[in-house]
C-alpha cells in the first residue's frame, strides 16, 4: 500500500471538487449545520421560561431534548447521504443535488451506524447503570467509591475496543451499502471479511490509524487559533469529511476494484 499516494489522491480529489466548486462547499457547510438548528430552537423555545425565573418542569426539558435528537438525526441525514455518493466511487466530486435521494440514504446511513454502536451503547449503560448503583450503596465512603471509579474506567476502555472493532467493519460494511443499495449487504461479515483481507489487516488498520492522524492533527492545530478557530474550523468541516470518505473509499478500491462511477 502506498499511504503517500493514498493521502494525495484523495487530497487532490477533494481540492479539485471543493475549490473548483465553490457552491458545493458552501452547500456542505450549510448542511453541516442543519442538525444544529433544532437544538437552538429548543433553547428559544425555553428562554420564555427562564426569562420568568420559572425553571421547565424535567419532562419538559426532556421532551424538548429528545425532539431535537430525533430532529437533529433527520437533518444529518443529507449530509451523511451526500457522503455515500463519494463512497460510491462518483468522480469527479459529485454536486449537492437529489435532496430526496440524500435524505432515504442519509437515514439507512444512519441506521446501519445505530444498529453497528448497539454492543457499545449496552456496554456503556451497563457501566453507567452498575457505577450509579455502586455510587449510591457507597455513599460517602471513599473507600468504596475508588471500586466504582476503577470499575467505569474498564467499562469505558472495554467500550472503547469493542467500537474500534466494530468499526474495523462498519466502515467497509457502509462502502458495500452504498456500492449495492442494500442495507444488508452493510453486515455481511464475510464478504467484509473477504474485502479487509485483500486489502490486508495491517496494511487497512494502519490506513485508518494514519487517516485518523491526519484529521485530529488538523483540528487540534485550527484548536489552537485563538478567536478564529472554531469559524476556520466549521468552513474547513466539508473538506475534512470529503477526504477522509474519499481516503476510505480508495482504501475499499484496493481491494475491491471497481470502474469510477461519473458524477
Amino acid at each position: 500500500m502506498d499511504y503517500g499516494k493514498l493521502i494525495g489522491d484523495s487530497f487532490e480529489y477533494t481540492k479539485d471538487g471543493l475549490f473548483g466548486n465553490p457552491a458545493t462547499w458552501i452547500l456542505l457547510i450549510i448542511l453541516a449545520l442543519l442538525p444544529v438548528v433544532p437544538f437552538i430552537l429548543g433553547v428559544i423555545f425555553l428562554i420564555p421560561s427562564f426569562m420568568t425565573g420559572t425553571m421547565p418542569d424535567m419532562m419538559t426539558l426532556i421532551t424538548v431534548f429528545i425532539v431535537a435528537i430525533i430532529v437533529a438525526i433527520a437533518l444529518g441525514a443529507f449530509y451523511m447521504g451526500y457522503m455515500l455518493k463519494i463512497f460510491r466511487g462518483e468522480q469527479p466530486l459529485p454536486a449537492v443535488s437529489g435532496f430526496g435521494t440524500l435524505f432515504n440514504d442519509g437515514i439507512k446511513y444512519t441506521v446501519i451506524e445505530i444498529i453497528y454502536s448497539i454492543p457499545v451503547i449496552i456496554i456503556l449503560i451497563f457501566t453507567a447503570g452498575a457505577a450509579i448503583m455502586a455510587a449510591m450503596s457507597a455513599g460517602t465512603d471513599f473507600d468504596a467509591i475508588l471500586p466504582v471509579i476503577g470499575g467505569v474506567i474498564v467499562g469505558v476502555l472495554v467500550a472503547v475496543i469493542v467500537a474500534f472493532i466494530i468499526g474495523l467493519f462498519a466502515i467497509i460494511g457502509v462502502v458495500r451499502f452504498a456500492r449495492t443499495g442494500r442495507i444488508g449487504e452493510a453486515f455481511n461479515l464475510s464478504a467484509i471479511m473477504a474485502t479487509i483481507g485483500k486489502i490486508g489487516w495491517g496494511t487497512y488498520i494502519l490506513a485508518l490509524i494514519i487517516g485518523v492522524a491526519i484529521i485530529v492533527i488538523v483540528q487540534i492545530i485550527l484548536g489552537m487559533i485563538p478567536y478564529i478557530g472554531g469559524i476556520i474550523q466549521l468552513i474547513i468541516s466539508p473538506f475534512i469529511a470529503v477526504f477522509f470518505t474519499r481516503y476510505i473509499t480508495l482504501l475499499y478500491e484496493s481491494g475491491e476494484p471497481a470502474a469510477p462511477v461519473t458524477a
